[in-house]
């Protein structure tokens, strides 16, 4: 598992300090490039970035998260056949605020759906899934 943090900014909230619903995603990609980095499955090349395209989200609000709160996400991956599944734990001060799931495939740079590279299955198959989170 992997841990990532960030501190929630004023433009992020709507008028009542509480974090919009479509930045949770933005947190989980966040976290999602931190692992990618920290694994080195990331480098300066487009395909990089390219290469897992979203094929599905879907998110659990469970207690709103404020202006000012430093959020901890914790992320798990697995791969099943050809698609990358990650999931995000989102906690401000030890408590869960919020659970996600991303569903990932490879694509080519002609949009062709391809086999997860060898370096990606290899860090995949050292992570720990501990529990399903959503």
């Amino acid at each position: 598992m992997s841990t990532f943090s960030r501190d929630v900014h004023v433009y992020e909230t709507d008028m009542m300090g509480i974090v919009h619903h479509s930045n949770y995603l933005r947190f989980c990609e966040e976290a999602r490039v931190d692992w990618c980095r920290r694994n080195g499955l990331i480098g300066g090349k487009i395909e990089d970035v390219f290469g897992l395209t979203v094929l599905e989200t879907a998110v659990r609000h469970i207690k709103p998260i404020r202006f000012g709160d430093r959020v901890v996400i914790q992320t798990q991956v697995k791969l099943e056949k050809i698609r990358l599944i990650f999931q995000y734990r989102l906690l401000v001060n030890e408590v869960s605020m919020c659970v996600a799931q991303t569903t990932h495939c490879c694509l080519d740079l002609n949009f062709k759906v391809k086999k997860p590279s060898p370096e990606l299955v290899k860090q995949v198959e050292k992570e720990k899934w501990t529990e399903t989170w959503l």
